[in-house]
C-alpha cells in the first residue's frame, strides 16, 4: 500500500480535529465573545486554514464520491484567510463554525470509514 492513500486519510482527520476544535471553543460563547477574544478568535481562523489545507490534498475521486461536503468553499476559505488576511469577515467565520462545520462531521466520518473498508 502507498503513503498517498494514507496521506489524503490523515487530511480528512485533520479536518475532522479542527472542525472538533474550533466547536470546543465555540460552544459556550457568543459572536461579541469571540468578537473580543482575540486569542480563540485566531485559532478559530488557524483551523479554518487547516481545513482549507486539507482539502486541497483531497483526491478528485473523493470529491466526485462526497459532492455533499463544500470541498471548493473550504479552499475557498482557506484561500481568503490566507491571502486577505486583512479583510476577514468574523461575522462569516461565525456563521461557517457555528452552522456550516458542524453538518459536514457526519460525511467526513463516512469518507474515513468507506476508505478503512477499501
Amino acid at each position: 500500500m502507498s503513503s498517498k492513500p494514507r496521506k489524503w486519510k490523515m487530511r480528512i482527520q485533520h479536518i475532522l480535529d479542527a472542525i472538533a476544535e474550533n466547536l470546543s471553543y465555540t460552544d459556550d460563547i457568543s459572536y461579541a465573545q469571540l468578537y473580543q477574544d482575540q486569542k480563540t478568535l485566531k485559532v478559530i481562523v488557524w483551523n479554518l486554514t487547516v481545513i482549507g489545507e486539507a482539502a486541497r490534498h483531497i483526491p478528485l475521486q473523493i470529491e466526485v464520491d462526497f459532492p455533499a461536503v463544500p470541498w471548493a468553499k473550504m479552499r475557498g476559505m482557506r484561500n481568503h484567510i490566507v491571502h486577505g488576511y486583512a479583510q476577514i469577515d468574523l461575522e462569516i467565520v461565525w456563521e461557517v463554525v457555528r452552522n456550516e462545520l458542524p453538518p459536514l462531521v457526519p460525511f467526513l466520518q463516512e469518507i474515513l470509514e468507506k476508505a478503512v473498508e477499501q
